[in-house]
């Protein structure tokens, strides 16, 4: 047979059914050895490379541990089994806004007369001397007044200008936490007479402005109060010449002098140092006059422009005007600064009806900390009367909430007509320049 003639002869249908066959065998045998050793195979492996070892083989370490099983997923979990969840992030809260009352009174001045009403033995005591006042001062956080005398005690000699110590626990009693020292009587008992009113201050806990016993100090006393970084300032327009104990120059610095371009870097310097609040309180203007002079008002709005929110002015020992300036200050934005121009007196011995009519001027303000504003909101007057009147043959100084039925009931009638005649003298003095300002 020729190679032409040949036929190619297929894969029969037998041979294919074998291969599967075997195949089926080869995979059932697979199948049944995993079955037999799969659980434990780790184990035989490393017995089996241990024995390599042991026989110089095969040099590896068999010290190791199997990593732990990892966290089931959440959705993996088919039970009813709670799956664990992260806490709740609680967000952080926004600052809000601060707000603060102050309340501020006129001039303090205790003469002989005074002083001697508050004298029972060898003892002084003023308070029967402010009971009257109620919570006038006491209500606000931050109670302010002007002491315009030093308080050197007995071995300086008491006079018109260095009365007793006690005064201050009357004061804090009422509420009075600041009290200004810039006054043209601040020196009059000389360097000493100033240290030794400061150190009566500080034993008693109030806080005093004005004055600046340290060189080395920043003009602006600092308080914390609700929150707020407040600022206060006081200065007076000059110092007394009385005879050969003091000269109208003061050679330390030691008291705070009227300079508008001091006064102003000393307000831009308080807000430099953290003042969300600067109160300003300026000994200036003319005794018992009063219409405010046109070079105050100047002034006033100079230090609004400056940064000045609060501005509370004595010496002219009557009661002026109050005004709210607007002013757009350096960084483009509008401000608003109130100003009480004459707070008048919180206590004397002068008779007349305008020196006995004084104020108490109460400021709300707020500081928002997220835009860094400070607002000035409700601003009114609560009128004070000072009394003088006759008890057990001895005349005696009553300072009263004018429109508080309670500390009038212990007043003569005359005393009370009286007071009523300071409210309004009061009103019309502060309605007259109640009104906004632009700067």
């Amino acid at each position: 047979m020729t190679m032409a003639g040949r036929r190619r002869r297929g894969i029969s249908a037998g041979t294919i059914f074998m291969l599967l066959l075997t195949a089926l065998v080869i995979a059932g045998c697979i199948l049944f050895f995993v079955l037999l050793v799969g659980d434990d195979l780790q184990e035989r492996t490393g017995d089996f490379i241990r024995s390599l070892s042991e026989q110089g083989l095969f040099d590896v370490s068999l010290d190791y541990e199997l990593p732990e099983p990892t966290a089931v997923p959440a959705y993996l979990w088919l039970d009813d089994t709670p799956v664990p969840t992260s806490p709740p992030v609680t967000p952080t809260p926004m600052p809000v806004p601060s707000t603060i009352t102050i309340a501020a009174a006129g001039t303090i001045y205790a003469p002989k007369a005074v002083r001697e009403s508050a004298l029972t033995g060898t003892q002084y005591d003023f308070h029967a001397v402010f009971a009257g006042l109620g919570d006038t001062l006491s209500g606000a956080d931050l109670a302010i007044a002007t002491l315009e005398t030093t308080t050197a005690g007995r071995d300086k000699g008491f006079d018109n200008y260095n009365t007793a110590p006690e005064i201050l626990d009357a004061l804090r009693a009422s509420g009075v936490d600041l009290l200004a020292l810039a006054t043209e009587r601040a020196l009059d008992k000389g360097y000493e007479g100033l240290e030794l009113t400061v150190s009566e201050l500080t034993t008693r806990g109030i806080a005093y402005a004005g004055v600046q016993m340290d060189e080395s100090a920043d003009r602006a006393t600092m308080m914390r109060i609700g929150g707020v970084q407040v600022a206060v300032l006081a200065y007076t327009y000059g110092l007394s010449d009385d005879g050969d104990k003091l000269t109208k120059s003061d050679r330390r610095g030691a008291v705070a002098l009227m300079n508008q371009q001091k006064m102003i870097e000393d307000v831009r310097q308080a807000r430099v140092n953290g003042a969300n609040v600067v109160i300003v309180l300026p000994h200036w203007g003319t005794k018992n006059i009063d219409e405010t002079p046109v070079n105050v008002k100047r002034l006033a709005g100079e230090l609004a422009l400056a940064g000045a929110d609060i501005i509370l002015g004595t010496h002219p020992n009557v009661a002026q005007g109050v005004e709210r300036i607007r002013t757009t200050r350096a960084d483009g934005l509008e401000y608003e600064t109130v100003v009480c121009y004459s707070l008048g007196n919180l206590l004397t011995d002068a008779p007349t009806a305008q020196n006995t009519a004084g104020m108490v001027a109460h400021v709300s303000v707020s500081y928002d900390p997220v835009t860094r504003r400070t607002a000035i909101g409700e601003m009114y007057c609560t009128p004070v009367y000072i009394a003088r009147q006759r008890e057990d043959e001895d005349t005696v100084y009553r300072v009263v909430d004018a429109e508080s039925a309670a500390a009038l009931e212990g007043l003569t009638e005359q005393e009370r007509e009286a007071a009523r005649s300071a409210v309004e003298m009061i009103r019309r003095a502060t309605q007259a320049d109640e009104q906004e300002g632009q700067g």
